[in-house]
């Protein structure tokens, strides 16, 4: 088959043989598997969530680490500033009393003492919720993100490992970027009517 007239560069895609019978679909002089739903990067099965519990939630360490680490840098330091302008009020009454020099001036000064304490210790547990909230929200939300980023990078791997036209990409249901595989598939569907006119 002749390469069509104003056809872009040799990097492009160029079908090996007519398709034969059986042959899958958008792979020529290949049949599909028997049982197979679609390639590792493609439809299928692989479409389909697992239950909650028996996903894989870090598959971009690379991606997702920063991010959640960052989120809980953010929530510390949101923390300890609050602590720090709280033990800085807690100072400046502590000396408005001391300057009263009221008879029960060390009953106040020993009141607000144990009122900082308390205040501190429930400042240390809502951080360690925060941190750890934070934590596994951010690990959700990017699972979301690079989920997809891993699907098109083993999408257009195998583009480049078979050099044949891949099955119609898919993402997960939940997964953010629901609109890149329709744009994909679309920019391969003309690619293939383009070449086996």
């Amino acid at each position: 088959m002749e390469n069509p007239t104003g056809a872009g560069p040799k990097t492009q895609l160029k079908p090996k043989a007519p398709a034969r019978p059986g042959a899958r679909p958008g792979a020529p002089g290949k049949s599909a598997p028997k049982g197979a739903g679609g390639s590792k990067s493609g439809g299928g099965d692989s479409s389909v969530r697992p239950p909650w519990y028996k996903r894989k939630y870090l598959v971009y360490p690379k991606f997702q680490v920063p991010l959640i680490l960052f989120n809980i840098v953010i929530t510390g330091v949101l923390f300890g500033l609050v602590g720090y302008l709280v033990i800085r009020s807690h100072l400046y009454l502590e000396q408005l009393v001391k300057q009263t020099r009221l008879p029960a001036q060390n009953l106040f000064i020993q009141l607000l003492t144990e009122q900082l304490r308390t205040l501190l210790i429930y400042m240390v547990v809502s951080l360690g919720i925060a941190i750890g909230t934070t934590g596994v929200f951010t690990l959700i939300l990017t699972h979301k993100m690079a989920g997809p980023l891993m699907r098109l990078k083993s999408f257009f791997g195998d583009i480049a490992k078979n050099s044949e036209f891949p099955d119609a990409l898919r993402f997960r249901d939940g997964d953010y970027f629901q609109d890149l595989p329709p744009t994909i598939n679309g920019a391969f569907t003309s690619l293939k009517k383009k070449w086996f006119k």
